[in-house]
């Protein structure tokens, strides 16, 4: 049976999702990374504290136009509006892996601390069975997810969607863009329902 989705974010539930940051390495060079904010607090003591900014999504966009000009159309004056940078980096996701395996990606990602006999992961966030990052990842569910990674999900999970091609019929290629233009725009209940049915299982 279908959960029904939150109507508002609940702030209180420790859950991480992918940010934007900038590392400033030294007077001269900032560097942006997209992360997940439980990455932040290893960076931050990597790299000392003020060094590493979250970012708003919408610097990314700046510029952006959200279609091509015709000249650049030669063979397909109809295509889609583009989406902005923003939205192709899972910005405001959440963190749905396994969280001992995400330890230990840090763990080998971040390497060792220079100092100290540990990693810097560990130094952070202490012994994986001390809980800590287990707390700061928080156990997310369906209805916790933004529609754009339910929708992803769902494609992970087998989910397949009409396709066309240029040798198909108007009558096909039109049901192929009605069922893209559905699945885009279906709200969130149907999409845990599609969810639950294709099996999509997060952890």
């Amino acid at each position: 049976m279908a959960r029904t989705p939150k109507t508002a974010h609940d702030t209180s539930k420790p859950l991480s999702r992918r940010v934007l940051v900038t590392i400033k390495r030294d007077q001269t060079t900032t560097t942006p990374r997209v992360v997940w904010q439980h990455e932040v607090p290893i960076l931050e003591a990597m790299h000392g504290e003020g060094n590493v900014q979250t970012v708003e999504p919408e610097t990314l966009d700046e510029g952006f136009t959200p279609r091509a000009s015709v000249e650049m159309l030669m063979h397909n004056k109809r295509q889609d509006a583009f989406r902005p940078p923003s939205a192709n980096l899972g910005l405001g996701y959440i963190f749905t892996g396994n969280v001992r395996a995400e330890y230990e990606r840090m763990a080998n990602c971040y390497g060792s601390h220079p100092t100290v006999a540990e990693s810097w992961c560990e130094n952070v966030y202490g012994r994986f069975q001390g809980g800590t990052f287990a707390s700061m990842i928080g156990t997310p569910e369906l209805e916790d997810l933004p529609q754009a990674q339910l929708r992803q999900l769902l494609i992970d999970f087998g989910y397949q969607l009409p396709i066309a091609d240029y040798k198909d019929s108007e009558a096909v290629k039109d049901a192929a863009v009605k069922g893209h233009a559905a699945f885009r725009d279906m709200p969130t209940v149907e999409l845990m329902k599609l969810a639950e049915a294709h099996g999509v299982e997060l952890g």
